[in-house]
């Protein structure tokens, strides 16, 4: 029998079959590792969900192992993208869900069959905005596996109790692991929470990262692993940096979200500029190591983003830092570049 009343009041038959969670796949050209993921999904011990695939227009067999899935499972669904962008496909799966939560994974990853039911489980009857934990790093080489858990937030204070970012800024350091999580439905449509929708990968997890976590009123960490994350995989947007200018888009982005909250906790500040100044070491990386010869735009955009660093932080850089900082904020130059 269906139950049509609850304490809060009426609800209806639709709103009483929705599924707990509804998990999001974005995938394009991913066919050595999209079984994994799917089975790893489909094996959850949290049976009541939905899986929304969502592919870009993969030409490598990847949208026929989804289909096939589909097939087999009414829980797949399978809806192709108009966009080549993650952050297009995963709108298009939130629009699209039923669920109570959201989850996000990444098709060249895969998750512990407990993963969602262990989150769920933390989401006290869907009051909790989001529940996160942490993760693992996966690398392969060689046939080899090596398996390290993430520790960004190992110090993280009062572990499994409710609290706001504000309140608690080291949740804020490290990657963004938006996969390591679940996000209440309601909570993102409310506050219309949307992705970025970049060409491509276009690190647009991190703003979402930031505007989810400044937003939440209500959040439950979990240090405890639950999700591998794939380091080695050439085609994804972390090790396939081909514009140099997209980390700074994003830092960009993320002082915007605090600049539109009116965030002014120097706390929450300072992680974003450790971000910034981890970015920025990304770039050097992926420019031969160089300072030197960097493109146009990403020196402009460089510029202008340090501008928006309080100078009380300044003082506290190592040497090194300092002397990027005044190379790269520095006006003249601009003009050792051709524009």
């Amino acid at each position: 029998m269906v139950q049509l009343l609850k304490i809060r009041g009426v609800i209806s038959v639709a709103e009483e079959k929705r599924p707990k969670v509804s998990v999001i796949l974005p995938s394009l050209n991913v066919k050595d590792y999209i079984k994994q993921c799917v089975d790893s999904v489909l094996n959850q011990s949290l049976k009541d969900i939905e899986i929304l695939c969502i592919d870009a227009g993969s030409d490598d067999g990847t949208l026929e192992i989804l289909k096939e899935f589909a097939h087999k499972d009414e829980r797949v669904h399978v809806f192709l993208s108009s966009k080549r962008s993650y952050g297009a496909q995963v709108n298009q799966g939130i629009h699209n869900a039923k669920g109570e939560y959201i989850s996000i994974i990444e098709t060249d990853d895969f998750i512990k069959e407990d993963m969602l039911k262990s989150l769920y489980d933390l989401s006290e009857f869907g009051y909790i905005d989001i529940v996160k934990s942490t993760f693992y790093h996966l690398y392969e080489e060689n046939g080899e596996q090596k398996i390290v858990m993430d520790k960004s937030k190992r110090n993280l204070s009062y572990p499994g109790t409710v609290f706001i970012a504000e309140n608690i800024p080291l949740f804020l350091e490290g990657h963004p692991s938006i996969w390591a999580a679940i996000y209440k439905r309601s909570f993102l449509i409310n506050n219309n929470i949307k992705f970025i929708e970049e060409e491509g990968g276009g690190w647009v997890d991190n703003p979402f990262f930031y505007e989810t976590a400044l937003k939440a009123k209500t959040i439950v960490y979990k240090n405890i692993p639950y999700y591998y994350y794939r380091e080695n995989n050439e085609n994804s947007s972390t090790n396939n940096l081909k514009d140099l200018s997209i980390p700074v888009k994003r830092i960009n982005d993320m002082f915007n979200i605090l600049d539109d909250l009116n965030c002014e906790k120097i706390e929450v500040k300072e992680m974003l500029y450790k971000r910034l100044w981890r970015y920025i070491e990304i770039i050097i990386e992926n420019n031969n190591n160089s300072q030197d010869n960097l493109d146009y735009k990403t020196v402009h955009m460089l510029n202008n983003v340090l501008q928006r660093v309080d100078k009380s932080y300044v003082k506290r850089l190592s040497t090194k830092e300092r002397q990027i900082y005044y190379k790269f904020i520095s006006p003249l130059i601009l003009y050792q570049f051709n524009n």
